[in-house]
């Protein structure tokens, strides 16, 4: 995985492109259709999987560094840590619950 894109993930602070948090999200996540409200629940439920994986302190400072480069070797996560991630995200409060939604059809 790029770092700069793994940055976005890590640090909370935009390194690339919006679309990159999205598509990486939903890559690591194994979950499609990921909405603006929802990532902020999802990164904090993969954060405890990309800190076992990620442990350089770098990728952890809070900082916008565009001079950290590279690649770096991401596994893929299994079903188990999958189950987790979901686990994780629905033992957080819905930022949507008990307001209107109004729901659009085609």
């Amino acid at each position: 995985m790029d770092i700069q894109r793994l940055r976005n993930l890590t640090t909370g602070r935009l390194h690339t492109e919006m679309s990159h948090i999205y598509i990486d999200l939903e890559n690591i996540t194994g979950e499609h259709g990921l909405m603006t409200h929802m990532l902020p629940r999802a990164l904090r439920a993969i954060e405890p999987w990309l800190r076992k994986h990620v442990t350089e302190p770098r990728f952890w400072d809070d900082k916008y560094d565009t001079s950290h480069n590279g690649e770096f070797e991401l596994p893929t996560p299994t079903d188990d840590d999958r189950k987790e991630f979901m686990k994780n995200y629905f033992s957080q409060s819905n930022p949507l619950e008990g307001k209107g939604v109004m729901v659009a059809t085609v």
